[in-house]
């Protein structure tokens, strides 16, 4: 017996359909800005707390202080856009959105400008705060949860629908594969862009983050009206 298909998903609106296309944009941004650690000073990933928070406990035995206090204050710059985010939600009429894109064309901006000697950690700071600030912001689409800066959870999303779809003969899941293989894509294209132009441009590339930011600046003004997913 074949499965039944979907005629038509409710879930697809002009509305919702924009704020998928504008995340997509997003992830472009993410991975493009992911970039900047990879190639400088600090030679690591710095688009979420992982690595910085291991790195806090691996310190302790040995008491570095002066590092644990860096590191710390890494903590807390990513901790306050989430913060910043969710509280102004609740008690401020702001579209944390349009903020999110200024202060990822300003970081682009911070990581052109930083010079070369500071700790290494702190080269790592422009990435925590507006990756922090542009996940907070842009949670996802069609109501799926999906990080604009870092990929793990979108793979297994992603491979977990295409197995669903194809695989166990469920049709209703083609939307979710789309979504997730889509920010996937968008990441990804983000980060050779990166690579591509850093190689040519060195850090003044960065600022080029403003292109993308401008692209989904426009779809936001004119977007149909409705809810945000």
């Amino acid at each position: 017996m074949k499965p039944e298909t979907v005629e038509k998903d409710d879930r697809i609106t002009p509305q919702s359909k924009r704020d998928a296309h504008i995340h997509y944009v997003i992830a472009f941004c993410g991975g493009f800005l992911t970039v900047f650690p990879l190639v400088n000073i600090v030679k690591t990933f710095g688009s979420s707390q992982t690595t910085n928070l291991i790195e806090i406990v691996r310190l302790l035995p040995g008491r570095e202080w002066t590092e644990i206090l860096l590191r710390l204050a890494g903590v807390l710059i990513f901790a306050l856009p989430i913060f910043f985010v969710t509280y102004s939600a609740r008690h401020f009429k702001l579209n944390s959105k349009y903020l999110a894109l200024f202060v990822d064309v300003a970081m682009g901006f911070t990581m052109w400008l930083m010079p070369a000697n500071l700790p290494k950690i702190v080269y790592l700071y422009p990435t925590f705060f507006c990756m922090s600030f542009q996940w907070s912001s842009f949670p996802g689409g069609y109501g799926f949860a999906a990080s604009t800066n870092f990929c793990t959870n979108n793979f297994k999303q992603a491979v977990s629908a295409l197995t669903e779809c194809f695989c166990n003969g469920k049709p209703e899941f083609k939307l979710k594969a789309q979504f997730y293989g889509a920010v996937l894509a968008g990441y990804y294209l983000g980060i050779f862009a990166g690579f591509t132009l850093f190689s040519k441009m060195g850090n003044v590339c960065f600022t080029l983050v403003t292109l993308p930011c401008a692209v989904a600046g426009i779809m936001l003004a004119t977007r149909p009206k409705g809810n945000f997913c």
